[in-house]
């Protein structure tokens, strides 16, 4: 309150005093406010601000390399042509051999030996799963506001809740667990009776006593965390696709949409309506027909997904990514063409995956990119676009760039693989070169079942460097000479050809530098399908390997290894203990990381120039020993983030008896 003096002089002095101090205070109040405004704006997007693109992550299972028509003109898929070639053909898109892996890598963002996946897929009646140390790309990205939602194939675990979708990221679920079902009972039997067909009529596969007691059935198709026994009869790509369309056409298309779409097809059992095969009936492989029809059918409900993105309105601002999952199995009908190698195997037909990018957002498209990309590279690439970090450990690269300008690919080296369970099996590519170490698998080049031996001719267009980039990607087939030896295959003779499975495949003898004695013993053990190959008794790595165990702890291993042979009735816990066991009898952790420990005189090791010769055809390990050292240098970098392999015998506790018929979570503890 303002007092008056009865000078003069006191008023003259006090007013203005007190009316310039209110005056500063207000200045500095509008200034404060303005400031928090400002602060407050920067940090809000704005209303011309992007917003963050839809992101639909597409999954083939067991697409081969030659299973597509921009490299096989006798495969139908006109929705997946047409968005392949007004996108950009990934031509050097490299995945796992198998699939458990590739997927572990996919979320994660690293490579599956970090990750303890490396081994093998996951099986029904394993109580283990993805570990839940690690953040996945679904969780990276509801932090930055993504709606999340997986259709489809699972298969990285589900004996534990915490294991299964909607507890890693996800919004919600709509598929099933397991690794492979009948495609119109999603079912699947406790044991893998290990053959292509599976009849949908009776539940039952073909070639399999219906009365064997170790086969019981599980049904496995779930609605987020419910079975959904409705959709029993319904073909599973179908039930796909309309699930998406629900799911577009009921969502507000202004909130950014993460979609992760793991088809079951291609995977075996080989199952499709006889309409998809009718344009294939001049075909004379009745299984390589059913595979035609099942990417047939895979194709059009990709095209259903298209338009519903479209008359969503979420198109506009969609990327979507289509991979394989890992290269095409021959024994079901799959083909990697003119590519060496099939699924399971370390060759370029296991590991080399048909790909594109397609996007109303890409600034040039209609062509080829030969650029370097691995599939641990999506979670950073999805995770740039929507604003979210990737694990500083990641393995993977934000490839946006690349994909879209001429910048070169952040990528130079690339694991393929580090397995050494039983011995060092591992694949490393730095540049043009790929270094293989161990048996990378069964190595034959499998012509396609139709005859059809394709030029691969891309329909490429964009701009003259980018014309240029895609005539380098073409696959360099081989000579005339080779060709004709190939054609000795007549089309009636493939069938056969490619049901050869040999029972021992242990690694090519090519370049191992042996004694006389020890020359003499390998050919006494091999034996010749194309390639000559040890018998997968002879344990050559092993026994180097095991003259530096401790006599007493090998003695304990042969012994326990042989007590579990002849107890077959053991309890899963029995088991369970035994390996434990054998695992702390066996070569210790930090001896794997010695790469030279591993390797011995008797170990394959091959060296390929995979752009000139992407057929992995002449081995150049002798004539240019500087890049195998330096391949295996980089291999040994990365055997510092081996994990061991996890590998735990199956538990009976999970088995579908126990759980209404129905493939269960809730019968482990997740790690």
């Amino acid at each position: 309150m303002l007092k008056f003096s009865h000078s003069e002089d006191l008023i003259h002095l006090t007013v203005p005093s007190m009316i310039q101090s209110r005056t500063k205070l207000c200045c500095w109040l509008i200034l404060t406010i303005w400031l928090v405004i400002a602060s407050l704006s920067k940090s809000l997007p704005s209303q011309n601000e992007d917003p963050k693109p839809h992101i639909i992550l597409i999954v083939a299972d067991d697409l081969g390399w030659n299973d597509v028509s921009w490299h096989n003109p006798e495969v139908k898929n006109p929705n997946m042509e047409a968005l392949a070639n007004t996108g950009i053909i990934l031509s050097q898109s490299y995945v796992q051999p198998i699939c458990t892996p590739t997927r572990s890598a996919l979320l994660t963002g690293r490579y599956p030996h970090a990750l303890g996946r490396q081994h093998d897929v996951l099986w029904p009646e394993e109580p283990t799963g993805l570990t839940i140390e690690r953040q996945l790309l679904p969780e990276a990205l509801k932090m930055v506001g993504y709606s999340t939602h997986v259709v489809g194939k699972w298969h990285v675990g589900f004996c534990s809740w915490d294991y299964t979708p909607t507890s890693r990221g996800f919004d919600s679920f709509y598929g099933h667990y397991t690794g492979g079902q009948d495609y119109y009972t999603h079912t699947r039997p406790t044991w893998n009776p290990g053959r292509t067909h599976w009849k949908h009529d009776d539940n039952y596969p073909k070639y399999v006593d219906i009365n064997d007691t170790r086969i019981k059935y599980g049904y496995d198709f779930r609605n987020n965390t419910e079975p959904d026994y409705e959709v029993d009869g319904t073909y599973s790509t179908y039930l796909f696709s309309s699930y998406v369309e629900n799911l577009l056409e009921s969502r507000n298309k202004s909130e950014p949409l993460f979609l992760y779409l793991p088809f079951q097809s291609v995977h075996s059992p080989l199952q499709v309506p006889e309409n998809y095969t009718e344009p294939f009936a001049h075909i004379q492989d009745e299984d390589r027909r059913i595979k035609l029809g099942m990417i047939l059918a895979m194709d059009e409900a990709i095209g259903r997904v298209v338009d519903s993105l479209k008359t969503s309105e979420h198109y506009n601002n969609s990327i979507i990514v289509f991979t394989t999952d890992n290269g095409g199995p021959t024994i079901s009908a799959g083909n990697n063409w003119p590519l060496r190698g099939n699924k399971t195997t370390l060759w370029e037909g296991g590991t080399r995956g048909a790909a594109f990018i397609h996007s109303p957002l890409l600034p040039q498209h209609g062509f080829i990119s030969n650029k370097l990309i691995h599939i641990t590279d999506w979670f950073s690439t999805f995770a740039s676009l929507g604003g979210a970090m990737a694990p500083s450990d990641t393995d993977g690269y934000d490839q946006w760039e690349a994909i879209t300008t001429s910048a070169p690919s952040p990528r130079k080296e690339m694991i393929y693989n580090i397995d050494i369970t039983d011995e060092i099996n591992a694949g490393v590519r730095y540049g043009d070169y790929k270094l293989l170490v161990g048996d990378p698998g069964p190595g034959d080049w499998t012509p396609p079942p139709e005859g059809v031996r394709s030029d691969v001719k891309h329909n490429s267009e964009g701009s003259e460097n980018d014309i240029i980039n895609a005539a380098d990607t073409s696959i360099k087939y081989i000579d005339s000479k080779m060709l004709q030896e190939k054609n000795k295959f007549k089309t009636s003779n493939q069938k056969s050809f490619i049901r050869a499975k040999r029972a021992k495949t242990g690694p090519f003898i090519m370049n191992a530098q042996l004694d006389s004695e020890e020359t003499e013993q390998v050919e006494d053990d091999t034996y010749i399908i194309r390639d000559s190959y040890l018998d997968m008794d002879t344990n050559y790595k092993w026994n180097e390997m095991r003259k530096q165990i401790d006599d007493e702890k090998q003695e304990d291993l042969d012994s326990s290894e042989e007590s579990i042979l002849e107890d077959t009735k053991e309890t899963y816990e029995d088991v369970k203990r035994e390996s434990v066991s054998l695992q702390d009898l066996a070569i210790h952790f930090d001896k794997y990381k010695n790469l030279r420990y591993l390797i011995t005189n008797t170990t394959v090791v091959r060296l390929y120039n995979v752009r000139d010769d992407p057929e992995e055809r002449e081995d150049l390990s002798e004539e240019n020993p500087d890049m195998v050292e330096t391949l295996l240098g980089i291999l040994s970098r990365h055997m510092g983030d081996y994990v061991e392999p996890d590998i735990l015998p199956n538990d009976p506790s999970g088995n579908p008896i126990y759980w209404n018929n129905t493939w269960t979570p809730g019968w482990c503890t997740a790690k």
